[in-house]
């Protein structure tokens, strides 16, 4: 694997596990953002279960890449259903939320070219 697919999987390796403990903890400011876009408890956990379950693919993806490819594909599409939860709770219209809304956009970019590189490097 490249330097380059080994350093961008351990910077979403880091962001995911600390995003997915998190939530997994059901942390009461990320328990009440989650909840203000319509996701519940037991579904804010499931989410940080699979965040730091991709978390931990994407750093044995280092000796399987297979693992990483498949970890950060599906942090991708789970980054996709976030975008689709916060444009439905019109976070982006909201200069109050827009961070919170922006969060998972530049967090699916950075696992999208996670894939890519990883995909395209041997």
């Amino acid at each position: 694997m490249s330097v380059t697919a080994i350093v961008l999987s351990a910077l979403v390796a880091l962001v995911f596990l600390l995003a997915g403990t998190q939530k997994a903890l059901l942390r009461p400011q990320v328990s009440a953002n989650m909840l203000r876009i319509g996701v519940g408890p037991a579904m804010t956990r499931s989410i940080g279960l699979l965040e730091i379950a991709a978390s931990l693919g994407l750093v044995a993806g280092v000796w399987a890449r297979p693992l990483a490819v498949a970890s950060a594909g599906g942090l991708t599409l789970l980054l996709l259903g976030a975008v689709g939860y916060h444009l439905r709770a019109r976070d982006f219209s909201r200069r109050q939320h827009r961070s919170h809304a922006a969060a998972p956009v530049v967090l699916a970019l950075l696992t999208s070219a996670t894939t890519i590189v990883l995909l395209t490097t041997s």
